[in-house]
């Protein structure tokens, strides 16, 4: 599904780039339009990015409460703690006197989410550039998993009843790369860019909900006689290295420059040792606008 929604932003996308190409040329045939000195693309520019972060596909495993090994308390763990289990017989009413877990969430993804950021680059001349972006990106995961307790009208079936799980993630993205015109200096043209990029993943929740009860189980440890009391261990930021391809078009005005493009990054993001990490595609589709610091003008 997601897929045919990027197949089908790309399709959108040239659908509206081509007529305009198309009659920019015509322009240019009817008109004396002046466009700007070429020259005048050099130095300093400094912008600001917005984008729409498309996730992978792949599962949000680190917060769907399977186990992840020492200093993790998995979701099954957690809930048979004694104090723990009495509060959630109480959110599931009198006809509950026990309960279990009856299926870890299977279907935790991330959400496509906005992102935000600045950009500054060094512009050699018109067709070649150092550019150097920054990324917020917050990423949210929700899903259910089930709990089955015991029915009070004297049948044998069970009662299966369905509980959120969440997790949520902020994500600094930093990237430099360079970028080259693949046109000819003109009020449109077209650009490539590429090269790597760094992301630092702030793990903020981690959370599940019974009833009015919310509980976090971030890291979380039972201490104490008997293990009557939780800690939550803080999860340091994680660091991991990629590189990234970008393609659009930028559209020229007196002192701004506007970018439209599609970036595609591959990153490698180990949330947890437990859980194997692999190389994985993300996409933006993104605007910049940029502001020429020094620029000669039309």
């Amino acid at each position: 599904m997601r897929t045919l929604i990027r197949l089908s932003s790309l399709f959108i996308l040239s659908c509206i780039i081509s007529p305009v190409l198309n009659a920019q040329e015509n322009e240019r045939e009817e008109s004396d339009y002046v466009f700007v000195d070429p020259s005048g693309k050099k130095g300093f520019m400094f912008g600001l990015n917005i984008g729409g972060y498309l996730p992978n596909d792949e599962s949000a495993r680190f917060y769907d409460g399977t186990p992840k090994g020492e200093g993790f308390l998995n979701l099954e763990e957690y809930i048979g703690l004694p104090f723990i289990s009495d509060q959630i017989l109480q959110e599931l009413g009198n006809s509950a006197s026990s309960f279990r877990l009856a299926e870890y969430p299977t279907d935790m993804r991330y959400t496509n989410t906005v992102s935000f950021g600045g950009n500054l680059r060094y512009q050699f001349d018109w067709a070649n550039a150092i550019v150097m972006d920054a990324f917020f990106i917050g990423l949210k995961t929700n899903d259910a998993f089930v709990l089955a307790y015991a029915n009070d009208n004297g049948t044998v079936q069970d009662i299966f009843q369905n509980f959120d799980i969440r997790g949520r993630e902020d994500r600094l993205q930093l990237s430099m790369g360079y970028q080259v015109s693949l046109s000819k200096p003109s009020q449109m043209a077209g650009h490539f860019e590429f090269g790597p990029l760094m992301t630092s993943v702030k793990i903020k929740e981690n959370s599940f909900s019974v009833g009015s009860r919310t509980y976090n189980i971030l890291r979380a440890q039972s201490v104490g006689s008997g293990n009557n009391q939780l800690i939550n261990n803080n999860i340091p930021n994680i660091t991991s290295f990629g590189a990234y391809t970008q393609l659009g078009i930028n559209m020229e005005f007196d002192k701004f420059t506007v970018d439209l493009d599609w970036r595609t990054s591959m990153e490698k993001i180990a949330l947890s040792p437990a859980i194997e990490a692999k190389y994985r595609l993300y996409h933006m589709p993104m605007l910049r606008l940029v502001y020429r610091v020094s620029v000669k003008g039309f």
